[in-house]
């Protein structure tokens, strides 16, 4: 009977192992490497006019409900709902969502790529 409970909690761990981890992600405040300055991310999504659609915390502007907000952002699996939220993903998507997914709303923007990698700090540094 002994046996038994082992292989059972065995199972159990095994189990909830994917769920576990999961959760340390985002309790340790996971921050994908983009190469940006978050304070220069923040002004330039001001100054780009992100907020005309998209909430965005610590970027004043008029609040707008057209895109999703962006509260927590870093918490997020995906960019989009399509791509995983790496800024192998978001920093090209930021200066070209149409090319990423044809039937966004999201323009595509001409901004040097800096510019987007330091958006993308900003935005991961949103928990």
């Amino acid at each position: 009977m002994r046996r038994r409970r082992t292989w059972a909690s065995l199972a159990c761990i095994a189990c909830a192992a994917p769920w576990l981890g999961g959760c340390s992600q985002a309790d340790s405040a996971y921050q994908p490497q983009v190469d940006g300055d978050a304070e220069r991310g923040r002004i330039a999504l001001r100054d780009h006019e992100c907020t005309a659609c998209h909430v965005i915390p610590g970027v004043r502007a008029t609040p707008s409900h057209v895109g999703p907000s962006l509260e927590a952002y870093a918490l997020r699996v995906y960019v989009a709902g399509k791509f995983p939220n790496t800024g192998r993903y978001l920093v090209p998507w930021i200066l070209d969502a149409p090319a990423m997914a044809p039937k966004t709303a999201m323009p595509a923007y001409d901004i040097p790529e800096q510019t987007a990698r330091d958006m993308a700090a900003y935005l991961y540094s949103l928990h």
